[in-house]
């Protein structure tokens, strides 16, 4: 069997059908293929076999880079697809022993007052913080917005405006993101709630590494564009993208495993999927997993040149010693947070934001123990009841209650095996939240955790890593996935990047999906104008033909 199509792209997470959704609207017939029997990815929402009736959001839960964008605006996600998202304000809440609690909300301001409980001095820290990463924002934004290689002017101009409008900042942006994650917390603060909580939710580098500091970004996200949901669960977001695709004539295909990339002449022309099937794209293939695995196991041997393949074995993907865990817990009742709602008295649901409850100090421990192999007596991470959100209520039984919950601080290589780091870390975790999450160990009908091994099997990340390659600052930008391969194109004609491993982010961003279509059409536009996709589309329709390489086996050069 085979199909011809303008663009395959591979992997219906939310980027991969954000890149199909611009390429299908501007009027190329495209296919995507998924290999898991629903799509979504990581911001799939999909109902739990062993519990009939009960729905969880498989990964992420909150778009923060998302509303960054234009995605919504420019695909008419809301008007036309019925899309809706809702700012959770606050988007976090550190929860304390003593049933005290200090919440990240949207407005700076509001934030410093509540901290101020805690530390006067902080609460002014806290806003000159705020008021650098802002700067830092404003600048970095618009350099995450286009081709990290081939930068588009317009980006460009605004970056260079943000510097120049925030040079007296820049001295402060420097020293902050230059120094550890741990050296900025502690040179600003002395309260253990905002040091915790600035800790707990953003484990990308190890706390002690040179330029961990940047991570803390997200802060001048969250006060800048907010942070929110998706009403109905983060499966909204592909059901949409779907929608809007089958509207311009595309397709979306699941339980589709791609097991080669298709190579005629240096260039690839398609896809060979596990049962034999062959589809063939005239303009290219669009990848949206990690890069690592495509380049790697995907692309025939022999299609890169020695030196790039070194490059791509060398992409890093569990080199941090630590890694990313889901916990769902399903409940017989309501989950109550009586205590920290009494103590703050300003009618607010406690259940709602993404919750840490850890100190500061268990924290960095926890991180240090998973290095060695441990499972840490505390696993840190941030929880959420799933069903608090009101258009929610059908993940479970009326009066019923779904628990979400997410840790970066897990070990990559457990030292008790994997069975057991499991049994222990649902125990942990579930025993321990139940002081400030009243009620989820008697109601506790049935947990599933995932791990490293997991998240690889369940979403094709390759080593676990739902980042598809370690967030190291070196990693960023035109190093990302590895120098050669950012930009979204690669040394390969017609095969396409794009996902978590590409530039500029993880999480619902959409970023890569947007920034990698907008690359495509460029190029095709280019090829139009030069006449060099006739041979494309004539390769991929006689795709029986046999072509030979020429006699040096080097790749022909990409058109740019």
């Amino acid at each position: 069997m085979t199909e011809t199509v303008d663009v395959i792209v591979v992997g219906a997470g939310h980027n991969g059908l954000i890149s199909a959704a611009y390429l299908a609207k501007a009027g190329l017939k495209v296919k995507v293929v998924e290999a898991y029997p629903t799509p979504g990815g990581m911001t799939s929402t999909t109902e739990v076999e062993e519990m009939p009736g009960h729905k969880v959001n498989d990964a992420s839960i909150q778009p923060s880079l998302f509303r960054t964008t234009t995605i919504m605006k420019d695909l008419q996600l809301e008007e036309r697809y019925g899309l809706k998202m809702k700012v959770i304000d606050p988007v976090h809440l550190q929860l304390n022993y003593d049933g005290s609690s200090l919440g990240l909300w949207r407005d700076a301001q509001k934030t410093a007052d509540e901290l101020a409980h805690w530390s006067r001095k902080d609460a002014r820290e806290l806003l000159e913080l705020y008021r650098v990463v802002h700067a830092a924002v404003e600048i970095g934004v618009p350099m995450m917005q286009t081709n990290p290689v081939r930068p588009d002017i317009k980006q460009i101009l605004k970056a260079t405006k943000a510097t120049l409008k925030h040079r007296g900042e820049l001295l402060a942006i420097g020293r902050w993101m230059r120094c550890t994650q741990i050296e900025a917390l502690e040179d600003s603060f002395e309260s253990d709630p905002i040091k915790a909580c600035l800790l707990i939710g953003l484990p990308f580098m190890s706390y002690d590494s040179d330029l961990s500091g940047w991570s803390m970004i997200y802060m001048g996200i969250i006060t800048k564009y907010g942070v929110a949901m998706f009403e109905g669960g983060t499966g909204e977001l592909p059901a949409a993208l779907i929608r809007l695709i089958e509207d311009h004539g595309g397709s979306v295909q699941c339980g589709t495993p791609v097991e080669e990339l298709v190579v005629r002449g240096g260039r690839v022309v398609g896809v060979r999927t596990d049962d034999g099937e062959e589809l063939y794209a005239r303009r290219g293939v669009l990848t949206a997993f990690s890069p690592k695995k495509v380049l790697r196991d995907l692309l025939p041997a022999g299609t890169l040149p020695p030196a790039l393949e070194r490059r791509v074995r060398h992409i890093p993907t569990r080199s941090r010693g630590f890694a990313d865990m889901k916990l769902d817990v399903l409940c017989r009742g309501r989950i109550r947070m009586d205590r920290i709602e009494k103590w703050r008295g300003d009618g607010l649901d406690c259940r709602l934001p993404a919750n840490g409850y850890h100190a500061y100090e268990e924290v960095v421990a926890a991180q240090a123990a998973c290095k060695r192999g441990e499972v840490p007596a505390h696993v840190p991470g941030l929880m959420q009841i799933s069903t608090a959100l009101p258009s929610n209520r059908h993940f479970a039984p009326e009066g019923h209650d779904v628990a979400w919950f997410w840790s970066g601080l897990t070990p990559s290589d457990p030292k008790v095996g994997w069975d057991a780091a499991r049994a222990e870390i649902a125990r942990t975790v579930i025993s321990q939240s139940d002081h400030f999450y009243e009620g989820i160990e008697e109601l506790d009908v049935y947990h599933r955790v995932r791990l490293l091994p997991d998240i690889e099997e369940r979403h094709f990340a390759l080593d676990g890593s739902v980042y598809h390659v370690d967030p190291l600052i070196t990693r960023f930008g035109p190093l990302k996935p590895a120098a050669g391969f950012a930009g979204y194109s690669t040394p390969v004609p017609g095969l396409f990047l794009t996902g978590s491993g590409t530039h500029p982010v993880a999480g619902i961003s959409g970023m890569p999906g947007q920034n990698a279509a907008r690359t495509m059409l460029k190029l095709f536009r280019r090829e139009d104008k030069k006449g060099t996709a006739a041979h494309a589309v004539e390769e991929a329709r006689h795709w029986d033909r046999v072509v030979e390489a020429d006699e040096s086996g080097a790749l022909p050069e990409p058109v740019r």
